[in-house]
């Protein structure tokens, strides 16, 4: 039966291979340090830093006094090595965390019940889909002001509808926000990177769709935005 030491440097030789075969590490790059500045593993930073050190020492001699081990890994370590690993090895997908119950509307829907939804609910930008669930636009507060920009008066009456601003509710037509896609099977750090990468050409990214295949003429599946991932 292997001793604790032995397991722990089996463990830290396969977390180290995952890492660089991950993140590319090059050989003159230290795989601890290269996972451990990786923003979907920032509360396993003391960790990674601790399992390191005890690598280290353990790497430059055999760590005993009179004959005898000095140093014994305890489960509590072994244990935390092996979440970290499994987490390499089936990190998260965009579906653990994609909201799939969202509140959408089509062109036909009467303008001032989607306005009255947006108010009480406190919901900022709603997808317009089409009959086959794809996404024709997004309606927002900017829709309103974009609106308000080319015509100056603007009426909001029972029979209005949001078709009748389907001009400003397509995606590129967005001023100050953009929107992305997202394939379902993708890592849940790919999603987070693209959020915090977010500024392109002066827009802010709001909101990612997730579909088959993160192509955008596919069936709407969910959407993610910033405040589902908070906690990463």
């Amino acid at each position: 039966m292997k001793g604790s030491i032995l397991i722990f440097r089996d463990l830290c030789n396969k977390f180290e291979d995952l890492v660089r075969i991950k993140y590319k590490v090059k050989d003159d790059e230290g795989a601890f340090n290269k996972l451990s500045m990786q923003k979907e593993y920032k509360k396993f930073e003391k960790d990674i830093n601790l399992i390191r050190k005890i690598r280290n020492l353990l790497s430059h001699g055999e760590c005993k006094i009179e004959g005898k081990t000095a140093i014994e890994i305890n489960e509590n370590i072994i244990e935390k090595l092996k979440e970290i690993i499994s987490l390499l090895e089936n990190p998260p997908l965009v579906t653990s965390r994609y909201i799939t119950e969202m509140f959408v509307v089509d062109l036909e829907e009467k303008l001032e019940k989607l306005i009255k939804v947006m108010n009480e609910k406190k919901i900022s930008h709603v997808p317009v889909l089409d009959k086959d669930k794809k996404l024709v636009g997004v309606f927002s507060e900017n829709t309103i002001f974009s609106k308000l920009s080319e015509d100056e008066i603007i009426e909001i009456g029972k029979e209005y509808k949001v078709k009748d601003y389907e001009k400003y509710i397509k995606l590129e037509n967005h001023s100050s926000e953009y929107f992305d896609f997202i394939k379902r099977n993708e890592e849940l750090a790919s999603a987070q990177n693209l959020f915090n990468k977010s500024i392109k050409k002066d827009k802010k990214l709001v909101m990612l769709f997730v579909t088959e295949n993160g192509k955008k003429n596919e069936k709407i599946l969910g959407i993610l935005t910033p405040w589902d991932l908070l906690d990463m």
